[in-house]
C-alpha cells in the first residue's frame, strides 16, 4: 500500500499494472521502431527498478499515481516522442486569458513552464504583458530556438533545479499547461512556485481531466500508461497540497464538453488502443512505413472500427458534464 503523494493519506487501491514491454507499446510501434521500442522497454525497467509500474487511487482525494512515482526523464521523451507537437490553441489558453482580462497585468512578469513553441506567451504578449518581462521554460532544444527568437527569456532547466534559487518572488504569475501531470515529487513542486511567486501571485494549472481518462479506460480506449502522465489529478488533491503549502485555490473547472472533438479523439485513441495489441491489423498498419497512403489506411481502419464505440458514445452523452478534455485550477498566494 502506497502514500497519495497529494494528500499523504495511507489507504490507496491498484487501478491497474502495466509491464515495461507494454508501456513501451503505447508509446513505440515495434513493427515501425524495433530498436528504440527495445531501448524504451529497458529504460523503463530501470526507471521503475522493476518490470511493472502500478497506477493506484488515492480513497481520500482521488488523486491517481503511478507507483514507483518517478517521472520520465528526457530520455524517456527522447525515445517516447522525438519529433514532438505543441498545439496552437487550447481551451485552457482562452480560460486564462478571461481570467487575466479581469486583473492588473501591465508591468507584471511572467514564466510559462513547459512553454513548447510559445503559443499560448504570443497571445498574451503585446496585449497583456511586455515582452522584457516575459520567460519561458522547456527541455526541447527546437522550442527553446523559437522561443528565443521570439525575445522571450528562457530556461532548459527543471523549476526546482538551483538555477531558481536567486529568483524568490521574481514573477507575478506562472502558467502550467498540460504539464503537471509529468512531474513527480509534487511537494518540491510547490514549494518552488510559492518561493518564485511574489506576494499576491497566481499560478495558473491546467491537467488532463481524470474523469475523462477513467471514461476511456473504462471503455475500452487507451489506458493513460506512465511514465508519460504520472499524476491524475482531482480538485481534491489540488486543495489538499494547497493547504500543505499555504497557498489558495481560488477556481478549478472542467472543460466544457464538445461532442464533435469528443468523439473524433475517441476513434482515434479507440484505434491506437486495439493498435497496441502483437499481431492486430492497427499494429500491422502501424508498422508500415510512414506515407500519406499510411495515415489513409489508418484513418480508414479506425472508420471501420468505430461503430464497435457505440455504447461508449452513448454513455458519455448521458454524462457529458464533466468529460471535456482538461481541468483548470488558479491558484493564489497570499501576502
Amino acid at each position: 500500500m502506497s502514500t497519495c503523494p497529494a494528500c499523504g493519506h495511507a489507504s490507496t487501491a491498484k487501478l491497474f499494472e502495466v509491464t515495461a514491454d507494454q508501456a513501451s507499446r503505447s508509446f513505440v510501434n515495434p513493427r515501425q521502431y524495433p530498436a528504440r521500442s527495445r531501448e524504451l522497454t529497458h529504460y523503463l525497467s530501470s526507471l521503475w527498478g522493476r518490470s511493472t509500474c502500478d497506477v493506484r487511487r488515492c480513497s481520500d482525494c482521488g488523486f491517481g499515481f503511478a507507483d514507483p512515482f518517478v517521472a520520465g526523464g528526457a530520455d524517456f521523451y527522447n525515445l517516447a516522442a522525438p519529433h514532438p507537437s505543441y498545439p496552437t490553441t487550447k481551451w485552457e489558453y482562452a480560460r486564462t486569458i478571461e481570467e487575466l482580462n479581469g486583473m492588473t497585468t501591465a508591468g507584471k512578469t511572467i514564466i510559462d513552464v513547459g512553454a513548447g513553441f510559445g503559443y499560448f506567451l504570443d497571445l498574451v504578449r503585446d496585449r497583456l504583458f511586455h515582452t522584457p518581462d516575459i520567460h519561458a521554460l522547456d527541455y526541447n532544444q527546437t522550442a527553446l530556438l523559437a522561443l528565443q527568437s521570439k525575445g522571450y527569456k528562457t530556461f532548459s532547466v527543471d523549476l526546482r533545479d538551483a538555477a531558481f534559487d536567486s529568483l524568490k518572488g521574481a514573477f507575478d504569475m506562472i502558467f502550467m499547461f498540460q504539464v503537471f501531470e509529468h512531474m513527480d515529487r509534487v511537494d518540491d513542486v510547490f514549494a518552488r512556485l510559492k518561493y518564485l511567486l511574489k506576494p499576491q501571485g497566481s499560478v495558473f494549472i491546467a491537467v488532463p481531466n481524470d474523469i475523462r481518462t477513467c471514461y476511456m479506460e473504462r471503455h475500452g480506449s487507451l489506458l493513460d500508461v506512465p511514465p508519460n502522465h504520472i499524476g491524475r489529478w482531482t480538485t481534491a488533491a489540488f486543495e489538499a497540497l494547497c493547504r500543505r503549502h499555504g497557498l489558495q485555490l481560488s477556481k478549478c473547472e472542467h472543460e466544457p464538453f464538445n461532442l464533435a472533438t469528443f468523439l473524433q479523439q475517441d476513434i482515434v485513441d479507440s484505434f491506437l488502443c486495439k493498435a497496441e495489441k502483437p499481431g492486430s491489423v492497427g499494429e500491422f498498419v502501424r508498422g508500415l512505413p510512414r506515407s500519406k497512403a499510411q495515415r489513409i489506411t489508418q484513418a480508414l481502419v479506425a472508420l471501420a472500427q468505430s461503430p464497435t464505440r457505440l455504447p461508449a458514445w452513448a454513455y458519455a452523452a448521458r454524462n457529458s458534464s464533466k468529460l471535456g478534455s482538461a481541468l483548470w485550477v488558479k491558484i493564489d498566494k497570499g501576502s
